[in-house]
Order: structure tokens, then sequence, then C-alpha cells
């Protein structure tokens, strides 16, 4: 475990460009999450107009195109929050670094 503050010490400019990496992934990952579900919900509603059961899940509703990397769920919430957490950890650790 002391590895890391140790790299993060030898190499400021490297960890803040992957802090950086890691916090975009996991910011997307939200708003796709967010723009998905509100899609589902404009979707479900029209399917509830004419009579047919609601869709559960992105897949459902988007058969074609890949909806894996899109939390549906606590757990990939969880995920996501955990990737904007790390990679903010890491680029203020590495700003920190950087500075001295």
């Amino acid at each position: 475990m002391d590895r890391i503050p140790t790299l993060i010490a030898l190499h400021p400019r490297r960890s803040i460009v992957i802090g950086k990496a890691v916090l975009l992934v996991g910011a997307v990952m939200v708003l796709c999450a967010v723009f998905a579900r509100s899609s589902l919900a404009g979707l479900n509603e029209e399917r509830a107009r004419a009579g047919l059961s609601a869709l559960r899940t992105l897949a459902e509703a988007f058969p074609a195109y890949p909806t894996w990397f899109v939390p549906e769920t606590v757990l990939g919430f969880g995920i996501a929050a955990a990737l904007v957490v790390a990679g903010t950890t890491l680029v203020t650790l590495g700003e920190k670094a950087a500075k001295r």
C-alpha cells in the first residue's frame, strides 16, 4: 500500500493525468445513466399509452446499442461514484506532490 503514494510523489504529472481520466470516465458513466433513464421513462410513457408492458432495462429498450457501461443498479452507480472519488483523490494528491 505504500507503493501508491511513492509513485504519486515520483510522478505527480502522471497521477494528475490518470486521475483526470478516471474522473472523466466516472462522470460520463453517471451522465449516460441520467440521460438513459430519462429516455427509458419517456419510452415507458409511450408504451403505457399504447397498453404495452413497461421496459425494465436499457438493453430491452435499445437492443442494437451497447449499454453495458451505463449504470442501472445501485452497484453500477457505486462503481461510477468510486471512480469519481478515486480520480478526484489522485488529482488532489498529484497536485500536492507537484507543489513540493
